[in-house]
């Protein structure tokens, strides 16, 4: 069994490993839930969990998810990180969960990555475990989309162009690009939505157009694009609007 060292961990992966939420199992399943459950790994070779996770037949959102396991303390992180992140969105969503969305989740600081080459693995392995499991769900008709952008956390500044006022419209094209590029797509993507930056007016006006289920979702003009402009606010500039392209949308 491999030895992971505390001070390789975040803040919040520290949080995780003293106060687990989601460790034990669930007893009836409540009405109009179904528990989908997997099993992984074998503790003989030192990696084993089984994984429960209650989705709402209704409209295939997740309300909890619980956890036994044998093995490091990485994969203890891996799974409670999984756990709480996939609460509350439903099964597509959670399917697209990716080692470096949960990166993202679990940084301390964004130009610091919380993973590294030996931790990814497990969080692989616990991800392969809850596709198992939800492959198990029976066919839901998932009516509601609410992008876990809106979720995310922000953290340090250290990002902040204080230059915007003197760079050219090439140059902060190029920055807001790479933004929407690492903290806005991949969230987007996991709707199977997406954004495009139609460009920016007055330094300050980000004019963006949505594609895929973007397009008719309501959050689109309400939670996801508040989440986008906090994005552009704590990466960029305080002062950056994010205005969508209306046309665009088909929210009847």
């Amino acid at each position: 069994m491999e030895i992971f060292s505390w001070n390789r961990y975040t803040k919040k992966m520290h949080e995780f490993l003293k106060r687990p939420l989601s460790i034990g199992t669930f007893g009836k399943e409540p009405a109009g839930m179904i528990c989908l459950t997997a099993e992984s790994g074998s503790k003989e070779e030192g990696n084993w969990f089984h994984i429960q996770v209650i989705v709402d037949t209704l409209d295939g959102v997740i309300a909890d998810s619980k956890f036994l396991f044998f093995g490091p303390t990485i994969l203890l992180v891996a799974l409670e990180a999984v756990s709480r992140f996939m609460v509350r969105k439903n099964i597509k969503q959670a399917k697209k969960i990716t080692p470096e969305i949960l990166d993202r989740f679990l940084r301390d600081q964004e130009s610091i990555a919380a993973l590294n080459e030996k931790q990814t693995p497990y969080f692989l392995f616990v991800i392969e475990g809850v596709l198992e499991a939800l492959a198990k769900a029976p066919e839901i008709q998932v009516s509601e989309y609410s992008t876990p952008l809106e979720r995310i956390e922000m953290h340090s500044l250290e990002t902040m162009r204080e230059d915007w006022d003197e760079l050219t419209d090439a140059q902060r094209l190029q920055i807001l690009e790479n933004v929407f590029e690492e903290h806005v797509r991949p969230f987007l993507a996991m709707d199977e939505g997406g954004v495009q930056i139609l460009g920016l007016e007055n330094k300050t006006q980000v004019k963006i157009a949505y594609s895929g289920n973007c397009t008719s979702c309501f959050s689109a003009i309400g939670g996801t694009l508040q989440g986008i402009q906090n994005v552009l606010n704590e990466r960029i500039h305080p002062k950056l609007i994010v205005v969508p392209d209306l046309e665009n949308l088909h929210l009847g």
